[in-house]
């Protein structure tokens, strides 16, 4: 009885834990009147990033001086000449392919942009309108491509009488805890690769370093 009980409250954890990974978080910026704003959102909850509410300790500053400290205090080791090609190599294609990934994943909810397009003159503020019109519509038939759109709203308003540009932005960009999970570990898997063989390639001798024993060596040899 009890190992029934069990097994049902795992379940139920399972799938709360199943839900909640499949419930979208979103990063939201919104810009209106030179005010900046920006929250991250997940189903119910809030947390408001800028303007932080959170003030600084006294005892932080002390804590961050003592921690560069310590931190200059160890030893770093140069890594070679093939590390760093290896690096760059695998790193860059990790990186990549998680980003790819990750755009796949994204959608954007809202997409909210109103632009007041004003130049110094009538004919500055007509060549500005024409501009971001064909600017736009060659990006969103791109955009639209690559991530889930909701909530489109991007309209240019040309002012002939201002002399300053000004916009309303407004975007919401989200992905599923689960998605951002399995991108994750896909990521681990690659960086665990590197790491193995950025371990490796630092037990073999430096090349530049072995050609500069052999052409002392052969100095030495000549001189004697």
């Amino acid at each position: 009885m009890i190992g029934k009980i069990m097994l049902i409250l795992l379940g139920v954890f399972l799938l709360i834990l199943l839900a909640a990974a499949l419930v979208p978080g979103f990063i939201r910026v919104s810009y209106e009147s030179g005010s900046l704003r920006v929250w991250i959102r997940y189903a119910w909850w809030s947390f408001a990033v800028y303007p932080a509410s959170r003030e600084n300790k006294p005892g932080d500053k002390q804590d961050d001086i003592k921690s560069g400290t310590e931190s200059k205090k160890r030893e770093f080791k140069r890594p070679n000449r093939d590390q760093l090609l290896y690096s760059f190599d695998v790193l860059s294609n990790v990186l990549l392919k998680a980003c790819s990934r990750t755009v796949r994943k994204l959608r954007v909810e809202p997409l909210k942009i109103h632009i007041l397009v004003a130049g110094e003159d009538p004919a500055d503020t007509a060549f500005l309108f024409g501009k971001l019109q064909a600017l736009l519509g060659g990006v969103l038939p791109v955009l639209h491509q690559k991530v889930r759109i909701r909530e489109q709203d991007i309209q240019l308003f040309p002012d002939f009488t201002e002399n300053r540009m000004d916009c309303i932005v407004d975007i919401g960009i989200g992905i599923r805890i689960l998605d951002l999970l399995i991108i994750g570990v896909f990521a681990l898997f690659g960086i665990l690769k590197w790491y193995i063989g950025f371990k490796k390639r630092a037990e073999q001798p430096d090349p530049s370093m072995k050609n500069d024993k052999q052409v002392t060596a052969v100095a030495d040899h000549d001189a004697a």
